[in-house]
């Protein structure tokens, strides 16, 4: 018991202090010593903004707890995506990850010219009844299930030509739920270019999530410049993802206890399997 106990304590720490470490990161209280390469401009310093790797960091961690929860438990998710947004929707205390931005679902929408009575229906619900420089409230973005009533409703009162109509909803709405845009627009954009999504625009230390529209885009050196195209734009403070380190951290220290292991299993898909005729 005092090796399982250990051996969980380790774990846990591991993780709590890969969060820690992003937050350092963001706050600038980390430095980098060595002999620099000097790059123009002079003043340049490629050390003076570490969001691009706290972002990185973070949501490999979570990818990593969320591998471990898949092992332990033996669940068989469908790929690293449902993995990963379920996981992040099982840690969530506020009921924000499981909500449809409706934001992001309205612009996509309407960049298609599809759905259009659904479309205004949800700009008229949730997009156009703020207040004056009043912020999008998140807290307040619906379900699959509630937008798919309206959904039903919507298509019971007009005729929409096929053509430009959804081809599977619950699936193309999901989509659209704070998760899977972490996923999609911090995970992957991190981890595979190592570089903001084009709908990803400010860095923080916070523990929230906001949507804004903004006109411009992101160099990995944190330079934004002006364009022309108003979009949407996620902005997820590091504290979302150390916070969901920290739960997930405590949930896999919680299962190695119960299941009283010494050494943490190995997942299916490390496996090579060869298709057959």
């Amino acid at each position: 018991m005092n090796d399982v106990q250990d051996f969980a304590e380790r774990v846990k720490k591991y993780y709590y202090y890969r969060a820690l470490f992003c937050e350092q990161l963001i706050n600038k209280a980390v430095t980098v010593s060595g002999s620099g390469i000097e790059m123009p401009p002079t003043d340049f310093n490629p050390f003076s903004n570490f969001y691009v790797d706290a972002y990185v960091i973070g949501c490999a961690a979570i990818d990593g707890l969320a591998s471990l929860w898949e092992s332990i438990n033996q669940h068989e998710f469908s790929g690293n995506q449902e993995r990963f947004t379920t996981f992040m929707t099982a840690l969530d205390d506020r009921s924000q990850m499981n909500r449809i931005c409706t934001p992001f679902l309205v612009f996509f929408l309407e960049r298609q010219g599809i759905e259009k009575p659904f479309t205004d229906v949800v700009k008229a619900k949730w997009l156009t009844n703020r207040r004056d420089n009043e912020s999008h409230r998140v807290y307040s973005d619906p379900t699959c299930l509630e937008l798919k009533s309206i959904y039903e409703v919507c298509h019971q009162k007009y005729r929409i030509p096929m053509n430009l109509t959804l081809k599977d909803f619950t699936k193309a709405i999901s989509s659209f739920t704070y998760a899977a845009l972490i996923y999609k627009y911090y995970r992957c954009s991190f981890i595979h270019e190592f570089r903001a999504s084009k709908f990803v625009i400010i860095f923080n230390k916070r523990n929230i999530i906001s949507v804004r529209k903004f006109a411009a885009s992101i160099s990995p050196s944190g330079k934004t410049t002006q364009v022309d195209d108003i979009k949407p734009q996620l902005d997820v403070g590091i504290g979302v993802l150390t916070e969901s380190i920290r739960k997930g951290a405590d949930i896999i220290f919680d299962l190695i206890i119960a299941k009283q292991y010494i050494d943490l299993p190995y997942g299916a898909n490390d496996e090579i399997k060869l298709k057959t005729k």
